[in-house]
């Protein structure tokens, strides 16, 4: 009985953890141009958390994590947002007009956003993992997504996995961000062990 009270309580003191990352990184997120910022510090305390565990803390990491990365996530966050902009206003006037050789700018256009998403899902394992220029963490966010492609499939089928048991179970809504993060740091974590042993510098 005492082993399951246990049990129960460590899962439950695990859930409660997730929960307040994500109610945290939510309530970080609530003025939109911290989205960025936020995010970045969501994923500090996942990559600590698959270090040290959960008790590697909570409150005045997320803190740290938000104070130490703000200013270059902030930056990163208006550039890229001017650069999705941009695509989606591209798409927007391509279905508006019609000319000769729509196809081939419409499949250009397409490449860049599939390029432009899969360095997205890099940009903050980049950011919190190396010190580099706003420039240098985008370029190598491109070169890790296309490098190591399998795990960039792996990255966007987890998300698409959650987003799936979200939607048929809302309550996940409460630990989504905090558990998606955690799940792709641990994914992270394998591909830096890969990338050190590939001998390939990032800079």
């Amino acid at each position: 009985m005492v082993r399951s009270d246990n049990t129960f309580f460590r899962i439950l003191d695990i859930f409660s953890h997730f929960l307040l990352l994500n109610a945290m990184w939510i309530l970080a997120c609530v003025p939109i141009i911290t989205i960025f910022p936020a995010t970045a510090a969501l994923f500090g305390v996942g990559r600590k958390w698959v270090h040290e565990g959960i008790d590697a803390g909570l409150f005045s990491l997320f803190i740290k994590e938000l104070k130490s990365n703000f200013k270059k996530s902030f930056l990163l966050g208006i550039i890229w947002s001017i650069g999705g902009l941009i695509i989606y206003y591209d798409f927007s006037i391509l279905f508006q007009v019609d000319f000769t050789g729509k196809i081939i700018v419409y499949s250009l256009l397409s490449f860049m956003t599939i390029l432009y998403l899969f360095t997205t899902i890099y940009l903050f394992y980049v950011l919190v993992n190396y010190e580099l220029s706003l420039l240098h963490t985008i370029k190598n966010a491109l070169f890790i997504s296309i490098s190591y492609i399998f795990h960039t499939l792996l990255c966007i089928g987890i998300i698409g996995f959650v987003v799936a048991i979200t939607f048929l179970a809302p309550i996940f809504l409460l630990i989504f961000g905090s558990i998606v993060a955690f799940i792709l740091c641990h994914v992270f974590e394998k591909l830096s062990v890969k990338i050190e042993r590939s001998k390939v510098a990032l800079n």
